[in-house]
């Protein structure tokens, strides 16, 4: 694994890896992620990290302990006609003992200005910032990124999952047949790529005469979550293990659920969702999902229109995030055109 140095200040030094080193995933193993509002432990961080999609880690360090990360997943992306080198900023982290001295904001804008000395292309960085994380994006808005739109969190719940007559996509002839429907589906939207379709053989479908009328990928996570925004908020979290029934939705010690990613509906048949999103929870003995859309994406005011999302939805509705973008060596038109587009989001990145 190489590394560089980017920059350095009295003991302090900013480093670029090509691939994640073992103490970064220790390190990110025992963050809780959130800040205010709703806070939330990843399990399962090395298998996750194992996924990433070309991952460089851009890290702040004293004296080879890390303080400060962020980790870039480079992929290309579309924009509707055209591509575009892309970064996807995650796992943006500090160390306890620096949180709240000023140093955190400082480092941080050091290391994401880091990632970008090396790219002589036009290329995307961008980042999803909780909305209730207020820190997180005036740090990340100082190193010069900017709002481009907002994803909404979808809930999918059933007390008691019925097994449906979902299909399991195998063959190559297939998945392209799949992405062929994807790609048209998102043709308008920005940020569309399809990195995490197709892992550990999980995407699913439903069919009408032979022809595929709805379906999603899916990943299996876990978190624990410790605290919610507000009085609803705590209220659920301590009120939800102690009633069996509600305790299937959403258990914070143990939320084991399903995200969904990569998810088409033919037009007419957006209802058919419910049946393959209850197939999967059936399959998976699981009772909740989780799944992305931007707040302007029309696939989601469909879907919203046709299905009843369960409780679970109830809990996480106002969890918005903010896209935040840095545009780097793009023109002024290339940019506007961006951020009058929909914005397509990955399950993976969220998880």
């Amino acid at each position: 694994m190489e590394s560089k140095v980017l920059f350095r200040q009295e003991a302090y030094e900013i480093r670029r890896y090509t691939a994640i080193p073992e103490k970064a995933v220790r390190f990110l193993d025992q963050i809780a992620w959130g800040n205010k509002g709703t806070v939330y432990e990843h399990k399962h961080t090395a298998e996750h990290i194992r996924r990433l999609h070309r991952p460089t880690l851009i890290a702040a360090e004293q004296q080879d302990e890390l303080l400060c990360t962020v980790v870039f997943c480079n992929t290309p992306v579309a924009c509707g006609e055209h591509h575009y080198n892309c970064y996807y900023a995650r796992y943006f982290a500090a160390a306890t003992q620096v949180r709240g001295n000023g140093m955190v904001p400082r480092l941080s804008v050091k290391v994401m200005q880091g990632i970008r000395e090396d790219e002589a292309e036009k290329t995307i960085f961008f980042a999803c910032v909780e909305k209730s994380n207020t820190a997180s994006f005036k740090t990340v808005r100082f190193a010069g990124y900017r709002d481009i739109g907002v994803i909404k969190t979808q809930g999918f719940s059933r007390f008691f999952p019925g097994k449906q007559p979902i299909e399991q996509l195998h063959t190559e002839t297939e998945r392209q047949e799949l992405l062929g429907l994807l790609h048209v589906q998102y043709e308008a939207h920005a940020l569309v790529q399809f990195n995490s379709l197709f892992s550990e053989n999980n995407y699913f479908v439903i069919r009408e005469g032979g022809r595929i009328v709805v379906g999603c990928q899916y990943h299996r996570v876990h978190w624990v979550v410790r605290s919610m925004d507000g009085f609803s908020g705590k209220l659920i979290v301590n009120l939800a293990p102690r009633v069996p029934l509600l305790r299937r939705l959403f258990n914070p010690n143990k939320f084991e659920f399903l995200a969904f990613e990569g998810i088409y509906a033919a037009p007419g048949h957006e209802s058919r969702l419910a049946q393959l999103f209850e197939g999967l929870l059936a399959r998976e003995q699981l009772h909740s999902a989780l799944y992305w859309m931007a707040e302007q994406c029309p696939v989601r005011r469909r879907i919203s229109l046709k299905i009843n999302p369960g409780l679970l939805h109830t809990f996480v509705k106002d969890a918005d995030s903010n896209i935040m973008a840095y545009f780097h060596l793009l023109s002024k038109e290339e940019q506007s055109d961006i951020m009058a587009r929909p914005l397509y989001a990955s399950a993976f990145d969220y998880i």
